[in-house]
């Protein structure tokens, strides 16, 4: 069937690519802003300044060089420095709005010109893209899934007024509201008893309590472990860089222990056999040596 000429909501998940030295549209893959801050978003290699991405946001990267990355992110399409660009497993990524570039543009029930038609739309047709699956984007229209093919989508060359890049401010003021709503969550549990393998009020090991506590007091779903927590989101490597609400890693060599940090030198966590959910110090002591990282979700 044929749609009207509007704005379609789009769900859609993004997949990992193999390759890095891909080019054109089949290059197309999930990557992640690596940097401790906003990464500046360009209208060209090395040109003008056209927005900033924020620290760990995806983008969808269409192509790829040694020194620059071209990248569709929040309604734009920009280069960005490919040092601070890393690829990134499946999952979603704010891409903004999109226009179909052609008439009668199948929409597929997969990746995949075999796949069968669900739709069509045409040139101008408005789609908000959130990800990117094999060289497609994964739409959802009118409660139906399906694949737009990524040559037949195109972008403007400002971000949009809604995109978290182009409101910084915003954006860091809705992380502070929620780190905020975080800990007092957290401290909610303060003297709970460790328990090895817990994650319930009755007793926590220490992945248990963060995925207990940023489930409950925010909708997010950690990894199970503290191991695959400390691969998920962006790596902060300095002490002197954590924020409220991101986790911190331990360990002697390999990750160990989690706990989410509080400000000012102070985190929160659920220690070990025999104690209690309770504050330590990143700033002295055994922790301060035994700090691997810190991951940003918030």
């Amino acid at each position: 069937m044929k749609v009207s000429r509007k704005c379609l909501k789009i769900a859609l998940t993004t997949a990992f690519s193999v390759s890095l030295a891909l080019s054109g549209a089949s290059a197309l893959y999930a990557g992640i802003n690596t940097a401790s801050t906003t990464l500046n978003f360009r209208e060209s290699a090395g040109g003008s300044v056209i927005g900033s991405i924020p620290s760990g946001a995806r983008v969808a990267v269409i192509d790829n060089s040694d020194e620059w990355y071209h990248i569709a992110y929040g309604g734009a399409i920009g280069y960005v420095s490919a040092d601070y660009v890393s690829w990134a497993d499946d999952g979603d990524v704010d891409l903004g709005t999109g226009v179909c570039k052609r008439d009668n543009v199948n929409i597929r029930s997969g990746p995949s010109t075999s796949a069968d038609v669900l739709l069509q739309i045409s040139t101008d047709d408005c789609v908000d893209v959130t990800g990117v699956v094999d060289g497609w984007y994964r739409i959802a229209v009118d409660d139906t899934d399906g694949y737009i093919y990524a040559d037949y989508l195109t972008f403007g060359d400002e971000l949009t007024d809604t995109a978290e890049s182009h409101h910084p401010e915003a954006t860091a003021a809705k992380a502070s509201s929620e780190a905020d709503k975080l800990l007092s969550y957290a401290e909610k549990f303060l003297g709970t008893p460790y328990r090895y393998g817990g994650s319930t009020p009755s007793g926590f090991d220490c992945s248990g309590f963060t995925t207990y506590v940023y489930r409950n007091a925010l909708g997010i779903s950690l990894p199970r472990t503290s191991k695959d927590q400390s691969v998920t989101y962006s790596r902060v490597s300095s002490i002197s860089n954590l924020q409220r609400g991101d986790l911190v890693f331990f360990g002697d060599g390999s990750v160990s222990h989690v706990g989410i940090y509080a400000g000012n030198g102070q985190f929160i966590h659920s220690p070990h056999t025999g104690s209690s959910v309770k504050y330590d110090t990143l700033t002295s002591g055994s922790y301060s040596r035994r700090f691997l990282w810190g991951g940003r979700v918030l």
